[in-house]
């Protein structure tokens, strides 16, 4: 009797990819809405956010890869680690699993908790560690920040999730995967808060606004836009460089054959 044909869509990834984002999202955003502003806070909330992806990652990869964000989904689809269903149904998972963990922050922290949330002219300003451009940079160098900060980290997944040809590939992954994180979060935090995560500012945006604050939209784009296009980016290249490579590689392969006996 004939194997049943394997699913388009593995539910089992997709439940790993909800749960590790509402997780991550509660225990991310939650670092900065309860410390912003005290001493040392960008350290120990970009710390927070590195360790949070590694933990959750060495978690989740047996299951869905442990991705627990859209641009790293997007990347591996592109560059056919992933199928394009697979990733679809990962990003509903995410997008859903961030808004419920920025549910359940918002209870924790709700009344005087947040410490993300300002008063401005009698308006609620962000809260829940929401992402937006700071009043002394521009959308434009946020935008490139984001770009940068995010192909940094997709090219470290890349390279160490996902290259069998990397050392320890993939038992240690995560560990350069979180200091990736972290090291964004520390360029970022200062200028927008740090997305490199689209559907990490999506939750909490949503949760956020209809709490009644009312300026968590304003920048979004920039959230969106400059991750995903710094993924593909790096995932475009890692697509040329690999094929570039090849040949040689097969050239390298057939010069370590034993030479062929020609004698007659």
């Amino acid at each position: 009797m004939a194997d049943a044909p394997a699913p388009m869509v593995d539910f089992k990834a997709c439940f790993a990819e909800f749960i590790a984002m509402m997780f991550f999202v509660y225990i991310g955003c939650g670092s900065a809405t309860f410390n912003a502003g005290s001493s040392g806070w960008v350290l120990a909330v970009a710390l927070q956010f590195g360790v949070g992806i590694m933990v959750l990652a060495y978690a989740t990869a047996h299951i869905s890869g442990g991705q627990i964000n859209c641009a790293v989904t997007f990347a591996l689809c592109i560059t056919g680690d992933l199928p394009w269903a697979q990733g679809g149904a990962n990003f509903v998972c995410q997008m859903i699993g961030s808004m419920v963990g920025a549910a359940l922050l918002s209870i924790t922290a709700h009344g005087n908790g947040d410490l993300t949330r300002g008063q401005e002219d009698g308006d609620k300003i962000g809260g829940l560690g929401c992402n937006g451009v700071g009043d002394t940079y521009t959308q434009g160098g946020a935008f490139v920040a984001e770009f940068m900060m995010t192909a940094l980290l997709v090219y470290v997944v890349l390279q160490t999730a996902v290259n069998k040809k990397s050392l320890g590939q993939p038992n240690i992954a995560p560990i350069p995967i979180g200091f990736a994180v972290f090291l964004a979060h520390v360029v970022l935090i200062p200028i927008d808060g740090c997305s490199i995560n689209p559907t990490r500012s999506f939750g909490p945006a949503v949760v956020a606004s209809a709490m009644g604050s009312t300026n968590v939209w304003d920048d979004m784009w920039v959230f969106w836009a400059a991750p995903l296009l710094g993924a593909a980016t790096v995932a475009v290249m890692t697509i040329g460089a690999k094929r570039a490579y090849e040949p040689t590689e097969e050239v390298v392969a057939e010069s370590e054959l034993p030479a062929k006996d020609t004698s007659v």
